[in-house]
């Protein structure tokens, strides 16, 4: 396991008993075997994994969609969806997207939101976060909290049919070659298919949101955004999640009760303990 995944699950498992007063770890089923973990909760208690101030709206806002599905691990303290659910839900639910979006350094307002949306039917990929701007454009956003690294994609013949078919008619205007033959693409292939989808249309742009502190995930990423026209860059935003929490808190333009929330985003986010 990764420096920062393990400094970060420890201090979960110590807000698990102190701040959710839950002593029982959590089961996770490893080649067969059961493995219990601090940062774990029993799945029946699976909805602490929601803020306290807004888990009733969002389990609502949840079992109210046939196309939101929990994932697996959801009851997994450092599960990114939960941490997607519990940073965007009280923002851009509630008309205050414009104070979220301007701590992680963009422009304008969300129109609306849509968590785990398929943008592109035929492609299929589930974004973390999407929302659409008051004048119509896209934002996708790729939410990392302890994965140790950007996911692959293996070489085969379904693999390669949609690279020819599907990302590089889109991706050769904007990316090297050597980036979109097999190897190089199916190594960076997450990576790359979020910028893909910003590259479909010319006003779209998208958002990777990871901790400052996971170091493993920054210089890959860096790596392929680095390597791409300046027309598709500028609408590559990568961003902190520690810079973001930090400036909801210290901006006057957050609402102080969402001001405090995100106070409380930090405590369980942030490991005071951890280093890049």
């Amino acid at each position: 396991m990764a420096a920062f995944a393990a400094t970060l699950n420890r201090h979960l498992a110590a807000y698990k008993t102190l701040r959710l007063g839950v002593k029982e770890a959590g089961i996770f089923v490893h080649k067969g075997k059961e493995v219990r973990h601090g940062h774990i909760l029993p799945k029946e208690l699976r909805w602490l994994n929601i803020l306290e101030p807004y888990r009733a709206e969002v389990r609502q806002y949840v079992e109210a969609r046939d196309d939101l599905k929990l994932h697996k691990y959801f009851h997994h303290l450092n599960s990114s969806q939960a941490f997607a659910l519990n940073l965007f839900f009280p923002f851009l639910e509630t008309g205050n997207s414009a104070c979220l979006l301007k701590a992680m350094g963009l422009r304008g307002k969300a129109e609306s939101w849509h968590p785990e949306y398929i943008a592109a039917p035929d492609e299929a990929t589930n974004i973390d976060v999407s929302w659409r701007s008051t004048g119509g454009d896209w934002t996708y956003c790729e939410v990392k909290l302890s994965e140790a690294e950007f996911g692959t994609a293996t070489d085969d013949k379904r693999h390669r049919e949609k690279l020819d078919w599907i990302y590089r008619p889109v991706l050769s205007h904007y990316c090297p070659a050597e980036l979109l033959e097999p190897q190089a693409f199916f190594a960076n292939y997450q990576v790359l298919r979020n910028l893909w989808l910003a590259a479909r249309e010319p006003r779209a742009s998208v958002v990777f949101l990871l901790p400052r502190c996971n170091a493993t995930l920054w210089g890959p990423l860096q790596a392929v955004t680095s390597a791409v026209s300046s027309a598709l860059s500028k609408r590559i935003h990568i961003v902190a999640t520690e810079d973001v929490l930090a400036a909801l808190v210290s901006s006057r333009t957050t609402p102080p009760r969402l001001a405090w929330y995100a106070e409380l985003l930090a405590e369980k986010y942030v490991a005071p303990d951890a280093a890049a």
